[in-house]
């Protein structure tokens, strides 16, 4: 996928927010929820029992969204200060090697946000492609658990956005009772806070 074809895309299909999953929330509430990866709501794994339950969770939830052998489009940034982005380096990282980015319209944070962000301060993204196999990416979504690095999932065809996050996972699908039906089927994965979180 070109920078214009997601362009394109995502202007037609979520024109009131940016690719950037700590808006999802605000910007999708009819559509949107969040799983807990682990029993009580705890946020970290810490020892392997833990961690069969967060990938299980988190593999189970994807793969009942999407199906298994399904094209999905991984989506990472980096933010960019006074402009000091030279290269992407944080793309080196070995989980991300394997994945052929290309690079977004960089994102002008302060315009979308001027009381958090200083002027200046840009969110360069990078999309690539890939094929989700049920448990093939535990690593990359380990490592998205213990907040060492950050993505989210597109699924173009069903429109849906699946952004993991050290403690659970956001999921945005196409409506709300889509909405709805996932989270009566997960309802002992959700938050006992009444807003979902």
């Amino acid at each position: 996928m070109t920078s214009e074809q997601f362009k394109t895309f995502w202007n037609s299909t979520y024109p009131d927010t940016i690719p950037f999953p700590p808006y999802f929330k605000q910007d999708f509430q009819d559509k949107w929820f969040r799983i807990h990866s682990l029993p009580e709501s705890k946020r970290y794994a810490e020892n392997d029992l833990e961690w069969d339950i967060l990938l299980s969770r988190q593999n189970k939830i994807i793969s009942d969204l999407i199906g298994n052998s399904t094209i999905l489009f991984i989506v990472t940034g980096e933010f960019d200060f006074n402009g000091t982005f030279n290269s992407p380096d944080f793309l080196d990282h070995e989980l991300f090697t394997d994945f052929k980015f290309t690079s977004l319209e960089p994102i002008d944070m302060h315009k979308i946000n001027p009381d958090e962000y200083d002027k200046e301060t840009l969110y360069r993204p990078f999309i690539a492609k890939l094929n989700w196999i049920n448990s093939k990416y535990d690593r990359l979504l380990q490592s998205i658990a213990n907040d060492e690095i950050r993505a989210f999932f597109i699924c173009i065809d069903k429109k849906y956005l699946i952004a993991p996050y050290d403690g659970g996972m956001d999921i945005i699908l196409e409506n709300p009772v889509l909405k709805d039906i996932f989270k009566i089927k997960y309802e002992d994965w959700l938050s006992s806070n009444p807003k979902g979180l």
